[in-house]
């Protein structure tokens, strides 16, 4: 391996290690709340040292929401077993992504914390990776339910509609669930979101179905 190599995967570990620790740091204190300082502290480096890494708070926000976006792509490309319906394979996906949730909840945690409003969503530019990649996984949904739907699985609704729609639903389950001292499985709505998916809010709950 080249010096350079060596190098850019040196850089590569400690950057990943200096995300996981900021999300820990932000998590306790929120964005406006934690410095860079603070993030330094977390990862065991200095202040000075840091910024080898990232010039500013702002572009660490950014490679969070990066990295999430990434592994939420990357949970598509996990194979599926054949010979699944379009249902089971829905319910398959969903279930993988609420795992990913439970990994990042702290990541979660930051980018819901009411006080995030400002860095992450304000008209005055900050944040634009974050838009950015909340439409990214809108796209990679609606471009799922593309290739899997057939006939009328989606009811003639345009698939980037009805991705925006699904993606609302986990939001509000979201929002209760990070908010809990003690959560369950965040997995345990995977069976619900799809049941209403399929059938509505008023549909009897099938076999095997379960209700929180």
């Amino acid at each position: 391996m080249q010096a350079g190599e060596r190098r850019q995967r040196t850089m590569a570990h400690a950057r990943l290690d200096i995300l996981e620790a900021a999300t820990r740091a932000f998590s306790r204190t929120g964005l406006h709340g934690t410095t860079m300082q603070d993030i330094a502290r977390e990862a065991g480096y200095t202040a000075a040292s840091l910024y080898t890494y990232f010039k500013s708070k702002q572009e660490i926000v950014d490679a969070m929401s990066n990295q999430l976006t990434d592994e939420y792509i990357q949970v598509f490309e996990q194979p599926v077993p054949g010979g699944l319906s379009f249902r089971q394979r829905f319910e398959l996906v969903l279930h993988r992504h609420m795992e990913l949730v439970e990994k990042r909840r702290d990541t979660f945690i930051t980018f819901l914390g009411e006080e995030a409003g400002s860095d992450l969503c304000g008209p005055d530019g900050h944040g634009p990776s974050f838009h950015t990649n909340f439409e990214r996984r809108i796209d990679c949904l609606a471009e799922w339910l593309q290739r899997n739907a057939k006939g009328d699985d989606l009811g003639g609704n345009d698939p980037k509609l009805v991705a925006r729609m699904l993606f609302g639903m986990a939001f509000g389950l979201l929002h209760e669930w990070r908010g809990n001292v003690q959560p369950g499985s965040f997995v345990d709505y995977a069976p619900i979101i799809t049941e209403f998916f399929f059938h509505g809010v008023s549909s009897k709950p099938k076999t095997g179905a379960r209700k929180k």
